[in-house]
């Protein structure tokens, strides 16, 4: 635990928000350098080191992928935590620091569990990846992803994510989401009348608010027996002009993040081309919306990880990298020691023991791997 401590330690110390990776890369660079790894490669938003598979056996044409993001959120308000959020300290069995549990612990146990075999007989090949910017769209694991399918020839490869699933969890999928803004207009007049409200783009606005929660059942025909509901839930409102406090609004925009199971996914231009039409709005995409992806809970890796640590699989209730690895054809879950309740807040830590447990898990894996 030692090594685990001091390595958890040097991450977090290192300032990694979104789009600031580059300190952090180098250093993994370095760190997969003199471990020895046979073949390191860093890119602007990923950094990757490999073990090739060698021994007395034919090696086979596959790849265990060992992966987690190294970026973080923000730190936030300072004076909410107890220690500085990249000064790295030890208490009561927990490593406190930003990142710790989303997720450099995770990336901890990847790089010193792949770390432990280099040197020996391998049949599969090993890798392990940090990526940037997740924590905005996971340009770090779609560009490895896409780098991965392009320049490496694997007969088959699985792919583990080391995010915060507290070692209780597999997640076996994902609802896929579109973050959307939806546009509404109306007539704007004098506020002291009263029936200029109705005609307003707000009228509109409040009309669509007071039927979210029919719309939400509504949607519930679409469910899936593995990924559950879809839902749609209005995140911010924009409308009117503050320095007109006597004028009705003209115009309102609502950002709207809609997850979405595979059954939604087949006719959601149609369902919200309906409730534009009822509801009197336009819509768009604000950023490229992301699929759904299910792993077939039935494959061996997924049954190899379930038998060694006891965890359930589920779906992730969130959205997370999953889908840029299965798009090119790499079956993945995600597994790793961080909790969940930790993650984007202040004074964030990891449990040592599950770090520990992580480590001796993914070990185990691998070297059942080896043998399968």
């Amino acid at each position: 635990m030692e090594k685990a401590v001091d390595l958890l330690k040097s991450l977090v110390n290192i300032p990694s928000s979104s789009g600031n990776e580059e300190e952090i890369l180098i250093f993994l660079e370095k760190w997969f350098i003199e471990k020895q790894f046979d073949f390191v490669i860093r890119k602007e938003t990923f950094v990757a080191g490999q073990i090739k598979a060698k021994g007395k056996k034919e090696p086979k044409k596959e790849a265990i992928i060992l992966t987690g993001h190294v970026d973080t959120v923000v730190s936030g308000h300072l004076a909410d935590w107890k220690f500085s959020p990249t000064d790295a300290r030890v208490e009561e069995g927990k490593l406190f620091g930003l990142g710790a549990s989303d997720m450099k612990g995770g990336d901890v146990g990847n790089l010193l569990a792949a770390a432990s075999f280099i040197g020996k007989d391998l049949s599969q090949d090993i890798w392990v990846v940090g990526t940037a910017n997740e924590e905005l769209d996971g340009k770090g694991s779609e560009d490895f992803a896409r780098y991965f399918s392009e320049n490496w020839s694997y007969d088959s490869a699985c792919c583990i994510i080391a995010e915060p699933t507290d070692l209780e969890k597999i997640y076996i999928g994902q609802r896929g989401n579109h973050f959307m803004k939806l546009h509404f207009s109306g007539k704007a007049g004098h506020a002291s009348v009263q029936e200029h409200f109705q005609q307003s783009a707000l009228g509109a606005v409040t009309y669509f608010l007071e039927n979210i929660e029919q719309i939400v059942e509504d949607l519930k025909i679409y469910k899936n027996s593995q990924l559950g509901l879809p839902t749609f839930v209005v995140t911010s409102i924009l409308s009117g002009d503050e320095n007109s406090p006597n004028k009705t609004a003209d115009f309102a925009e609502l950002v709207v993040d809609c997850r979405l199971t595979p059954e939604l996914e087949e006719v959601f231009e149609q369902v919200m081309s309906e409730l534009a039409v009822q509801y009197h709005f336009t819509h768009e995409d604000i950023v490229t919306p992301v699929l759904s992806t299910l792993t077939d809970n039935q494959a061996p890796f997924i049954q190899l990880l379930t038998n060694l640590s006891g965890a359930k699989t589920t779906a992730a209730s969130g959205s997370n990298e999953q889908g840029f690895f299965e798009n090119v054809g790499i079956r993945t879950v995600v597994f790793g020691p961080g909790q969940h309740e930790q993650c984007h807040i202040a004074n964030e830590s990891i449990i040592l023991e599950k770090l520990e447990e992580h480590i001796e898990i993914l070990q185990s894996f691998i070297k059942k791997m080896q043998e399968s």
